[in-house]
């Protein structure tokens, strides 16, 4: 994906982030001076800041940049706070939106409360976040912790910026700019389960989530081979893990199959071409082949939908196999064995 280095301010490319731009070890031929307004098309960058400092970047520029003396140079250590990254293709990013005043930390396993200046950053709700990659594999980091790197290091009150923090699920809301995402829309009133063996009244509160009809929940991966798991169930991992009454939220839940409907891009337009919902086969037909992976509908499987020529067509060849069989026995009777 081609991306653009843009210069917020004056700052100065190096080939050493462990010296200071106006130190006289770093070489003229080991700096280069952008102004702000300037863009670089951007061949890689490695943003994990931890790396270097806390606050560079190591950039790969496409265009090999000219230092004052020596030779041209195309990869370089950037001061994070002084650019800003510009994707010509932002139908794929994603932004993390603070639903709730929240804190990011450093450390996942430290309250906020007890972290150094440094290592935490207060993000206030209605904060929007342009997002570098993120892990939401939270059993990693506690059961409800992402860890993310935004594209913009974070300057928190103290310290340096820092552009990887970990993250409280239950107070941010993960946006993708994709239209093909999937979403679990809920038809009726059911719990999801962390065990689909279990009846939902056995399983404790932080095993089970109660989930309303009509909600609609974003889908991450979605195994709807419902042999797995009972026949009925499906394993599904919803983009924002869902916080059960009591315990940790949770990203991967097993689904009652026949209390939701999978809605895709693809299955909304298969959907749109079957007949209205006057007949009522069509809603056992689609709950069969859901149940069973499938996203497509054959409209002919029951006879409610045939036509009268075909009802027709079928009454005269089941008339005409039994004046067939009748002919045979007649045939039979006049010639003995």
């Amino acid at each position: 994906m081609p991306i653009t280095l843009r210069v917020k301010t004056n700052t100065t490319f190096k080939q050493d982030w462990r010296i200071q731009s106006n130190d006289p070890q770093l070489a003229a031929q080991d700096r280069y001076f952008a102004k702000a307004g300037q863009q670089f098309s951007v061949s890689s960058i490695d943003r994990n800041a931890q790396n270097y400092g806390g606050d560079h970047w190591k950039v790969t520029f496409e265009q090999a940049l000219q230092p004052n003396q020596g030779q041209s140079k195309s990869t370089w250590f950037v001061y994070v706070p002084h650019v800003v990254t510009l994707s010509t293709n932002t139908s794929s990013s994603s932004t993390l939106r603070i639903r709730t005043n929240t804190t990011f930390k450093q450390d996942w396993r430290e309250q906020s409360s007890n972290l150094a200046e440094q290592d935490k950053y207060f993000a206030k709700a209605g904060q929007q976040f342009s997002v570098s990659s993120i892990d939401r594999n939270a059993r990693n980091y506690g059961g409800d912790h992402w860890k993310v790197t935004f594209e913009q290091a974070l300057q928190p009150n103290q310290g340096q910026s820092k552009s990887t923090w970990f993250v409280y699920v239950p107070d941010v809301e993960l946006l993708s700019a994709t239209s093909s995402s999937s979403t679990l829309r809920i038809r009726t009133n059911t719990t999801f389960k962390q065990d689909w063996r279990e009846q939902s009244s056995n399983l404790a509160e932080q095993d089970k989530y109660f989930a309303k009809a009509g909600q609609q929940l974003r889908v991450s991966s979605i195994d709807r081979n419902a042999r797995n798991y009972g026949g009925d169930h499906w394993k599904v991992t919803f983009v924002q893990p869902l916080q059960t009454n009591q315990g940790q939220a949770k990203s991967t839940w097993f689904v009652y199959a026949p209390h939701v409907v999978y809605e895709s891009s693809a299955s909304r337009s298969a959907m749109a071409i079957v007949p209205g919902s006057r007949n009522g086969y069509i809603t056992q037909d689609l709950l069969h082949h859901q149940i069973n992976g499938s996203t497509s509908i054959q409209a002919m499987t029951h006879m409610s939908l045939l036509s009268p020529s075909s009802f027709l067509l079928l009454w005269f060849l089941c008339t005409s196999v039994l004046r067939f069989k009748n002919f045979s026995k007649a045939i039979l009777l006049h010639f003995p064995r």
